[in-house]
């Protein structure tokens, strides 16, 4: 072989090489979605711990009843909604809490049904009749949405404070959390505080709800320093609830049947 049959040659192979190495397909985005699973069958079991305070009237002290129990969300399966979207059936089951009997020697009875929709913008969870937009795509910083946009409640901007952070929740490690705040609202007598983890892979981890009203403050007082928000004159607004509700949802355990 000549010399320009050889450099011909060897030129043909570089190219053919290239060519080759442009159709390989570029590694899809992390848009986050794993976020939020569909896979039918499978659950997570959550410890629920919740104070009502006075639910029936707001005078002052406020009566305060205290519940737990654990809940078990399941997907059961997939059908199309009324715009033909592919649905989650999200079976809501319930153990209540005895003292003399433990959680693993009752039963599980069906509470309610739930359903859920993943797009590829947004995944929604449609809870007592009321859908949310509960998380945005992609999972990014400075993600700002609506999560009452597909609903008739007051527009809800919420926001990532952080996402793919090793988390231990429940006694359980998670190496991808994110969090979303969804309320975040003080004043002297209103507190709203509403945040929800989601773990990759595994779904929603923990929800943190703080929904109450309260007397007024002492003015009369002097400063006293909230433990964790701001300053107020008098009791902080957690000692002078007079109605509204905290509740917290913490994993136990998951899997899939």
């Amino acid at each position: 072989m000549n010399k320009s049959c050889f450099i011909l040659l060897s030129t043909a192979v570089l190219l053919l090489g290239l060519v080759s190495c442009s159709k390989d397909p570029a590694p899809a985005p992390d848009l986050g979605y794993n976020y939020f699973p569909d896979k039918v069958g499978s659950y997570i079991v959550y410890n629920v711990d919740s104070i009502v305070y006075n639910a029936h009237s707001y005078s002052y002290p406020a009566i305060i009843d205290t519940f737990r129990f654990q809940v078990k969300e399941k997907i059961e399966s997939v059908y199309s909604d009324n715009e033909g979207r592919p649905t989650l059936r999200l079976e809501r089951y319930i153990k209540q809490y005895n003292p003399a009997i433990p959680y693993s020697q009752m039963s599980w009875t069906l509470r309610d049904v739930w359903a859920e929709n993943k797009t590829l913008r947004r995944a929604e969870k449609v809870e007592e009749n009321v859908r949310f937009v509960k998380l945005a795509f992609p999972v990014k910083e400075g993600q700002e949405w609506n999560g009452n946009a597909q609903n008739t409640l007051e527009a809800k901007n919420y926001t990532y404070s952080f996402f793919d952070i090793p988390r231990t929740i429940g006694n359980i490690h998670f190496d991808s959390v994110l969090q979303v705040d969804q309320y975040n609202e003080l004043d002297l007598v209103h507190q709203k505080y509403y945040e929800e983890k989601y773990a990759r892979n595994t779904g929603l981890i923990y929800k943190r709800v703080i929904d109450i009203q309260s007397q007024p403050p002492d003015w009369s007082m002097e400063p006293y320093m909230n433990d964790s928000l701001t300053v107020f004159f008098g009791k902080p607004i957690l000692k002078r609830v007079s109605g509204g509700m905290q509740c917290t949802m913490t994993v136990t355990t998951y899997g899939t049947e």
